[in-house]
């Protein structure tokens, strides 16, 4: 959210249904106990259904989801919106351990030099993810990645 808390889910409200999605079984838990309190008794027992990664993908490729696509918005209000929230997000990503760095921040990994090479490879990981989306204008193509290598002082390793 733009003031720093994290989306653990989405909530949709589909007919009389309300839809709550999310990626893991314990933001499932968490959400449906989040819901239940909230609307006090205005809502039935939960039905759960768990689907892979490979399943919404095979079931978007074949058009069987059912969400509707989102309105466009005019990249000139999208681009500013999308940059600023991940600036929010990478520069919070500084401090947090990364898989890819071994479970260390990225600001604790360039302290060795083997951290710093490897914290350029994840930068270049970032970049080369962010630029690979089909529609060369998307915000997320578009996202600017320099600050990050200029303030964790591995400039020279950019290549």
């Amino acid at each position: 959210m733009a003031n720093g808390t994290p989306v653990l889910g989405n909530v949709e409200l589909k007919g009389r249904a309300l839809v709550l999605a999310v990626t893991s079984a314990e933001r499932a838990k968490r959400g449906t106990a989040l819901i239940t309190d909230a609307l006090a008794g205005l809502v039935g027992s939960p039905l759960t259904t768990i689907e892979t990664i490979e399943q919404a993908m095979a079931a978007r490729a074949e058009g069987l989801t059912t969400s509707e696509p989102a309105p466009a918005i005019a990249p000139e209000v999208a681009t500013p919106l999308v940059h600023a929230m991940l600036d929010r997000q990478y520069r919070a990503t500084l401090d947090e351990p990364v898989g890819m760095l071994g479970d260390i921040s990225p600001r604790a990994a360039v302290r060795t030099a083997a951290g710093r090479y490897r914290v350029a490879g994840w930068l270049k990981h970032l970049e080369n993810r962010s630029s690979a989306h089909p529609e060369p204008n998307d915000p997320m193509a578009t996202y600017d990645f320099t600050w990050m290598w200029r303030e964790l002082g591995i400039e020279d390793l950019r290549k």
